[in-house]
């Protein structure tokens, strides 16, 4: 009996494991958070997003297609960001992170104008995600660079 007791609490408490959908999910409903922001669904932003979504997690158009109707319920139900922001920092390298940024600027740029409200979902979002400011700065630089 004993025996069992000890077993029940020193056994380790098992976290269920992350799919790499869940990953590449959190990742596209903070793009279509920042598509949302300026209350304008731009062609050239939905392009921006399939782009860095197909590029960054090697998918088919199909399901990149797919997984952007996902994250969009997703993210419609989600009460907060935290859902979507903590399995990206638990998941990618700052560096990675700060280019998710970078995919975040591109995304708000791509209309041809960062909305203020664009703008001050992806500082909250660099700060969720720990980026820090000087990194957020560059983000938006080479996001602009490579936008123009």
């Amino acid at each position: 009996m004993f025996s069992k007791l000890k077993a029940l609490f020193t056994e380790e408490e098992k976290k269920p494991e992350t799919k790499e959908h869940d990953i590449s999910l959190a990742v596209t409903a903070v793009m279509i958070e920042i598509m949302n922001a300026d209350d304008k669904l731009e062609d050239a932003e939905h392009q921006a997003i399939f782009t860095a979504i197909k590029k960054r997690f090697k998918l088919t158009h199909e399901e990149v297609e797919a997984l952007m109707v996902e994250a969009k319920a997703a993210q419609d139900k989600a009460m907060d960001l935290h859902q979507f922001t903590s399995l990206i920092i638990d998941h990618f390298s700052t560096a990675e992170r700060i280019d998710i940024l970078k995919e975040l600027w591109l995304v708000a740029m791509a209309d041809g104008k960062v909305d203020s409200y664009e703008e001050h979902l992806i500082r909250k979002l660099a700060k969720l995600i720990g980026v820090y400011h000087g990194e957020f700065i560059q983000a938006k630089i080479d996001a602009r660079n490579e936008s123009n």
